[in-house]
């Protein structure tokens, strides 16, 4: 008599609630529309700072979309989706911290530095720099010795 092995079921459960590749394809096509919504954010006139939330909120959304059904966490345990979710709260921590600090830079007022100094940008009447001349190098007219003059 053949017995049969029955497994716990798990598998078989994975295996029904996977989506075919219509599905993923309709997400691939929800990413491209994505990105370009990214673009067309990106000509609107508003500020730097509404750029970038803007651009930030829609690659979260790219990405929660790419892990959740590209890289089937949809259908993962709750560890993993746990991992997932504390990864993206540490990450916004990061960014939140980098972008205050930027935002409340100011510029130092005890530098030990000490300022450029200023360069008289004029130029000569010739529309040249000093010392230059409007005949270029390597012809015989003009100041100085021509290319044939040179080893004399």
């Amino acid at each position: 008599m053949a017995s049969t092995v029955t497994t716990g079921g798990h598998a078989q459960d994975n295996a029904h609630k996977e989506w075919g590749p219509g599905k993923l394809f309709l997400n691939w096509c929800a990413l491209i529309v994505l990105t370009f919504t990214t673009f067309g954010v990106s000509q609107l006139p508003m500020p730097v700072n509404y750029h970038l939330a803007a651009a930030l909120c829609i690659s979260v959304l790219k990405v929660t979309l790419v892990v959740l059904f590209f890289m089937h966490l949809w259908w993962s345990d709750g560890v993993n989706r746990i991992v997932f979710v504390t990864s993206f709260l540490f990450l916004g921590v990061l960014m939140f911290f980098v972008m205050a600090d930027v935002g409340t830079r100011f510029t130092l007022s005890n530098s030990r530095i000490p300022p450029m100094p200023i360069v008289d940008q004029k130029v000569m009447p010739s529309g040249m720099p000093p010392g230059m001349s409007n005949v270029p190098q390597g012809t015989t007219a003009g100041p100085g010795p021509s290319s044939g003059e040179a080893g004399k």
